[in-house]
């Protein structure tokens, strides 16, 4: 695993500080490059994967309703770019790109700004083309092929993908899992699977909250990652709607 940085915050009250500024960071850079991609409706690529991380890092950071606003224009490109992702996947970094621009469908249906596009994707044909050949794919990007299979509720997939073996038929109650990102999607996968009750899963999916800035100062994962992790836990486990994904995630971290 790589160290962490010592110039990236590994705590939370770190990336909510004035001096990191990640916030006024994100901000800048919807409002620099929205007016760009809406020009660029024929190629929405480009500009929904750089803004995947973008407008996920909004949501957590200044809440649902400022990244609604910020994320509202650029909807309309979303179904095209999922259509164009596709069209290129068995191209040049085909699984990161396809990935990517759905993070940002996910970012803006966590947020409130769309709504029904993820699962409406080739998402699940994506993943399990993936799944036929992931020797040859990293972790990091394993991590996130995981994260989306449990929003699609697909938690077998999941686990083949992340790696592992056969899921569990029962779940530990109250197990975390640190910088393990693996292990957490099998938890989370496993609960899923078995119904468990969402106070037996709490535990893990707050310790991987808490423990998240030190697992993104690592690279091991991304604010996409932490808003498909949301999903996960608060539609698939919670059962709470993907419209309020955004705000509960946001909620959940902000400083007191």
């Amino acid at each position: 695993m790589a160290g962490i940085p010592v110039n990236v915050p590994g705590t939370w009250a770190g990336i909510f500080s004035a001096e990191w500024g990640e916030d006024t960071h994100a901000r800048e850079l919807m409002k620099r490059f929205s007016p760009i991609a809406l020009t660029k409706a024929n190629t929405p690529v480009q500009y929904l994967r750089t803004l995947a991380d973008v407008l996920a890092s909004l949501i957590v950071l200044t809440g649902a309703e400022e990244a609604r606003t910020a994320a509202a224009p650029l909807v309309p490109l979303c179904a095209a770019g999922i259509e164009q992702a596709g069209g290129f996947f068995d191209s040049v970094d085909p699984p990161r790109v396809a990935l990517q621009v759905l993070s940002f469908v996910n970012a803006a249906e966590a947020c409130g700004a769309a709504q029904g596009m993820v699962t409406a994707s080739p998402a699940k044909a994506w993943l399990e083309a993936l799944a036929k050949k992931v020797k040859k794919l990293d972790d990091v990007l394993l991590y996130r092929c995981g994260l989306v299979a449990l929003c699609l509720g697909e938690p077998d997939l999941a686990a083949k993908l992340v790696g592992g073996g056969k899921l569990p038929a029962t779940l530990t109650p109250g197990e975390q899992f640190g910088f393990n990102v693996q292990g957490f999607v099998r938890y989370l996968a496993t609960a899923m699977k078995v119904g468990a009750p969402s106070e037996a899963v709490r535990p893990a999916w707050e310790s991987f909250v808490e423990g998240f800035p030190k697992i993104k100062a690592a690279e091991q994962v991304s604010w996409s990652d932490l808003l498909w992790a949301a999903r996960a836990y608060f539609v698939g486990v919670e059962g709470r709607p993907v419209a309020r994904v955004g705000e509960s995630l946001h909620a959940l971290v902000k400083p007191a």
